[in-house]
Order: C-alpha cells, then sequence, then structure tokens
C-alpha cells in the first residue's frame, strides 16, 4: 500500500482515523437507545456501559410491535456515514485517486444525516431554537462528530481537487462507492430484519426509516439520487471561478435538498414511542 506523498494530508488522515477509532470504542460498549433516554434519562434500562459485545439484543414482538429488553451497539457500525467516512481518511492517508472519487460521491450522507439530525426527534422544528435540546444524549454526541468529522473531510477533499487544473469528476470511479452504499443497505437486511418480516428495527442513526417492502430494490431511488446531485455538482462547478466557490457548491446543495425533504416528509426519522421500552 502507498502512502501519500504529501504529509499533511496523511497527517490528517491518521488523526481522523483516531477518531473514528474512538467512535468505535464508542459504539461497542455503551448500549442505549435516544428515544428510550429522553423518557427515562440514564435510568433507563437499556442505558449503561457494559462488556458485553455480543447476544445483548433481546425483545419480543406483541401484536407486531417490538418490546425491548436489552440493547446493543454493533448496529451502530451498520451505518452509511460510519463507512464513508473511512473512505475519506484512507484517501488522506494513501492518496488513492479511486479513494478521493468516491469520497466525492458520497459526501453528501454525513453532511445531509448532520442537518437532519440536529434536531432527531422532530425534524420538522429544525427550524426553532430548540434544535440542539437533544444533543446533550451520548450516543447522539458521537453521531455528530461522526457527521462532522466526515463533512470536514469531504470540503477538504473536494476543495483540494477543485484546485487542481486537470481533476474531473469520473462516474467509472465514483460507480463502485455509490453502488456500495445499496450493498450496505442489504447488510442492514440481513443483519437487522427478523426472518420473515418486511420491517425491523433500524438504529436511531439510519437517516430515513425506509423499510424493505420492495427485496432492496426501492434504494435505488437514493442511488439515483446521489448520480443526479453528483452530476448536478460537476455541471454547477464549471460556472464558478474560484476553487473556494466551487467548494461551497455541494453542501448548499446538501442543506437545501435536506430542507426540501424535511419539509416533503420524505426524510422521516423514527420516533419509537417510549412504552416499547421494558423499564
Amino acid at each position: 500500500m502507498q502512502l501519500n506523498p504529501n504529509l499533511k494530508e496523511r497527517r490528517m488522515g491518521y488523526f481522523f482515523m483516531l477518531v473514528f477509532a474512538l467512535i468505535s470504542i464508542f459504539y461497542l460498549f455503551y448500549d442505549g437507545w435516544l428515544y428510550e433516554w429522553v423518557e427515562y434519562g440514564f435510568a433507563g434500562a437499556n442505558q449503561h456501559w457494559d462488556l458485553k459485545i455480543f447476544g445483548d439484543m433481546q425483545y419480543t414482538i406483541v401484536d407486531g410491535v417490538y418490546i425491548y429488553t436489552a440493547t446493543h451497539n454493533l448496529m451502530h457500525f451498520i451505518y452509511l456515514c460510519y463507512w464513508t467516512a473511512a473512505v475519506c481518511y484512507w484517501y488522506l492517508i494513501t492518496g488513492n485517486k479511486w479513494l478521493r472519487q468516491g469520497a466525492i460521491a458520497t459526501m453528501a450522507f454525513p453532511v445531509m444525516s448532520f442537518f437532519s439530525t440536529i434536531n432527531p426527534l422532530i425534524a420538522k422544528d429544525i427550524f426553532t431554537l430548540d434544535i440542539f435540546l437533544f444533543h446533550s444524549y451520548y450516543l447522539q454526541i458521537a453521531f455528530d462528530a461522526n457527521h462532522i468529522a466526515g463533512s470536514i473531510m469531504g470540503f477538504y477533499i473536494f476543495y483540494t481537487a477543485m484546485k487542481e487544473k486537470d481533476f474531473k469528476m469520473n462516474f467509472k470511479m465514483m460507480t463502485p462507492f455509490i453502488l456500495g452504499t445499496w450493498v450496505m443497505y442489504y447488510i442492514t437486511r440481513a443483519l437487522m430484519v427478523p426472518a420473515g418480516m418486511d420491517t425491523g428495527y433500524y438504529d436511531t442513526n439510519q437517516i430515513n426509516n425506509m423499510p424493505f417492502l420492495f427485496y432492496g430494490l426501492e434504494y435505488g431511488i437514493v442511488v439515483a439520487l446521489l448520480y443526479g446531485i453528483n452530476f448536478g455538482i460537476k455541471h454547477l462547478i464549471k460556472k464558478l471561478p474560484t476553487p473556494r466557490a466551487k467548494a461551497v457548491v455541494p453542501y448548499v446543495i446538501f442543506a437545501t435538498l435536506t430542507i426540501v425533504f424535511v419539509l416533503a416528509g420524505l426524510i422521516v426519522l423514527q420516533n419509537i414511542p417510549y412504552t416499547q421500552f421494558v423499564q
């Protein structure tokens, strides 16, 4: 494996790799869900630190409703922002051109996720002064670190790419990374949905509560959207004179789309009633 000859970028990559290593440790050892915490605080049945990583998830289904008696956080790793961030810091470490294209192709995830979870319970209230009300919750802070770190890396990678006169967004290189998010969707299906059920519990950091109703092909909408966003970025940046102006374009698009999707009800955060947690 080659290392990035740009020492500044390589050091940046190692720094963000450390950040995500710390996030990983948190995911492994903290059990608990946001909605239970909001109702019960740290006194909730599943709000605790422990060393039990496997086999902690326990639930029953009563009249089609999931009743949880124990949880674990391994499901937090089945999260697109976590893996798209890995593409970013591995690019910074290696300087690999395919990874750079992949980072650019998928940087919508951490940015739109952050905007979507500013208020993780009531997305429609993102314009109120209460947008940070629930960010004292441990797990949400870890999610914020995930999203913010990914957004910073994405901006830096795109900005430095725009400074190169011969750089072009390459959809051939982007495609494995865009389609890779679809693979993650199927992994979620395999690991998080009980056999014989159409839907299951996705982690509170899954941005859209998208059920598996059409053999996973419904995710094709997301794939098409990713291609559309990147196609739009590719053509809009041609009209701007400076790398800095060009680097802002994706983030304006992401923020605008998030607001539109929230208002249109296309981004629907999970809302699991606290009564589904056994106390």
